[in-house]
């Protein structure tokens, strides 16, 4: 099992995993029964009410919070039963304390976090069930709870698992010093590896100036904002260190077909939280 941590911005991550020796279960089996027939109505026009609840639908389904999405992609203890170590793959400049410093903090945040909303999606299935009532229209908002709770158990044992491997040190981290061609100048932080600093990389906290991402001539905030707003992208205070392009070209590299959708979408997601309103 491989797990990538891919730093979109100074201080943000994305996280993709990429299991192996899989053994799916009934409930992901069924799953993956109900993606596939999902996935089935994006044949449909989007003038149709097929096509158009499908892209409402996965318009709801890209909001949700890609580190759910993240510790979906990591197998349950039953289905990992054969997952005995994980290769953690980051950049050369990313410090190993950092990477598992970040991860701690996911795993000891998240794992109450979708237990607590798992219980509510549940609570909420009668409710929801009672829109059967209406004819004719299927009930999609019991279908997207159901796909909720779902979400949330799976996030929830994909969070204790990682948490188990952490424990026990079933895991290698691998600095990948091909990785971090793709940041260019930007992946010279060696100082970063032997930093006592106490604020993470991937946290929401500000990297201290002093380390630098980049060795090329520094800009100020507003050179980089008006290099926004001329190629009509939005202003980030914490500007994105790689594109799309980038991403895919990662994937094809590291033979992971679902790693460019998951590490895209946490980067649109972390621009978008990041963006600044335009003046």
């Amino acid at each position: 099992m491989r797990i990538f941590v891919i730093p979109i911005t100074r201080t943000r991550w994305a996280l993709h995993c990429h299991p192996a020796n899989i053994a799916p279960t009934r409930l992901t089996k069924w799953a993956g029964v109900a993606s596939e027939k999902w996935s089935k109505w994006s044949a449909y026009p989007r003038t149709t009410w097929r096509g158009k609840i499908y892209s409402y639908g996965e318009t709801l389904m890209d909001k949700i919070d890609f580190r759910e999405y993240f510790l979906k992609e990591i197998p349950s203890k039953d289905e990992g039963a054969l997952v005995t170590k994980a290769d953690i793959i980051a950049p050369s400049f990313v410090a190993k304390t950092e990477v598992l410093k970040e991860l701690d903090l996911l795993v000891k945040t998240q794992a109450p976090y979708h237990s607590k909303w798992m219980k509510i999606s549940c609570y909420l299935l009668p409710v929801t069930s009672l829109f059967t009532l209406v004819p004719v229209i299927p009930n999609f908002p019991f279908f997207y709870n159901l796909f909720r709770v779902y979400s949330h158990y799976k996030a929830r044992h994909g969070a204790k698992h990682l948490e188990h491997l952490l424990e026990s040190q079933a895991f290698e981290i691998v600095q990948d010093s091909e990785l971090s061609r793709w940041y260019g100048g930007r992946s010279t932080l060696g100082s970063l590896q032997n930093s006592d600093s106490s604020e993470s990389l991937g946290s929401t906290a500000a990297v201290r100036s002093n380390t630098g991402y980049s060795t090329m001539e520094p800009r100020t905030p507003n050179e980089i904002d008006q290099e926004s707003l001329e190629n009509g992208t939005p202003l980030l205070e914490d500007p994105a260190l790689v594109t799309d392009s980038d991403i895919a070209e990662m994937a094809r590299y590291f033979d992971a077909p679902a790693f460019e959708h998951a590490v895209r979408r946490a980067r649109h997601q972390i621009i978008a939280q990041a963006a600044k309103p335009l003046r």
